[in-house]
Parts: C-alpha cells; structure tokens; sequence
C-alpha cells in the first residue's frame, strides 16, 4: 500500500504505506537519482499500479503524484 493524502486546513500531506510501498517508493526515488527527469506515480482510477485509490482507512487519496528531480528544466506538472 502506498498512498498519499492532503491534510485538511494543515498544509500537509501524509503518506501511508507498508513495506511493499516503502519498496515502491525506494525504486523510483532510485531511478530518479541522477537522472535530472521528473515520473509520475498513479493509482489504478488514473491507470497506474503505483499508489492506492485509497488510505488505509477508506479516505480519498490523490490519485497522481508527480516526483521531480532538481536537474528537470520544466516538468510535466499540471
């Protein structure tokens, strides 16, 4: 499981996961490194396999989430 949710009036994000995602996670920060590129993580709803359509306790979770490298001159945000 690997999710990510914005925390109502808190300026947050929290991101819940267990090992598998914690190894998800790991792989792409991994393939990002050095790569000066940005991926895109997506839930099933959105086509993906990488993140969860919902937290571990049933809440909505954002079914995109964009991880960019400082070397990417203008991702693909939006």
């Amino acid at each position: 499981m690997l999710s990510f949710q914005i925390v109502r009036n808190a300026r947050a994000i929290q991101i819940c996961c267990d090992d598998d995602g914690i190894d998800k996670l790991v792989t792409v920060l991994g393939v990002l490194r050095g790569s000066g590129s940005h991926i895109h993580l997506l839930a099933p709803s959105m086509g993906g396999k990488e993140l969860d359509d919902e937290g571990p306790f049933g809440e909505e979770s954002v079914p995109e989430v964009i991880i960019t490298h400082g070397g990417d001159p203008k991702p693909d945000i939006g």
